[in-house]
């Protein structure tokens, strides 16, 4: 067999490469698509940036491989959530303040826990209605956790407002769109 030169070699990366990415993109689902999902949330530049912008959109091929985006966004909100609540921890030293962050803190992390739940069930990337109530379920207690988080903070004393405000709604919103893809399938 002849030898081949580096020109040749890098020739042939780039034409796999280029086969792998044409046969990819031709088995995704078009931006249009996920453009028009985006706008039934009511939440379009949201929805674009974090499903639309996502990578791993390249290769969903329909909604039930888009499941998992939400649900892994959601994820990275709690975790988010959680550093947030370890960065601030110091600033509420009184009772009430010790408390609230408490409750919190086992809150976020009983949504991460629904969270990945949820995820484990999608990445089977079944259809049966079984495994949908499952995900549905489990992203409805994971809201629910941070809901009761975000409560917390009107509760027992003087209404605060809530330095985790930002991810409650980021959650919210991202419950919402797993929801709709959910009714998609």
């Amino acid at each position: 067999m002849a030898k081949m030169t580096i020109t040749h070699m890098k020739f042939l990366q780039l034409l796999l490469s280029l086969v792998l990415f044409v046969f990819s993109m031709s088995n995704a689902m078009p931006i249009s698509d996920v453009h028009n999902f985006c706008k039934e949330t009511f939440e379009v530049e949201f929805c674009m940036k974090y499903i639309g912008s996502d990578q791993r959109l390249l290769a969903a091929r329909d909604f039930s491989d888009m499941l998992l985006i939400p649900i892994s966004e959601t994820q990275i909100q709690v975790t988010n959530a959680i550093t947030q609540i370890n960065n601030i921890r110091q600033r509420f030293n009184d009772t009430l303040g010790k408390n609230r962050i408490a409750l919190c803190e086992e809150k976020y992390e009983s949504a991460g826990t629904s969270f990945h739940k949820a995820w484990e069930v999608g990445q089977k990337k079944s259809n049966s209605s079984t495994d949908h109530m499952e995900i549905t379920r489990n992203t409805q207690a994971g809201f629910d956790a941070v809901c009761e988080c975000e409560d917390e903070w009107a509760k027992h004393g003087p209404k605060q407002e809530s330095p985790l405000t930002f991810y409650y709604h980021n959650v919210l919103k991202l419950c919402q769109i797993t929801r709709l893809i959910i009714s998609k399938l």
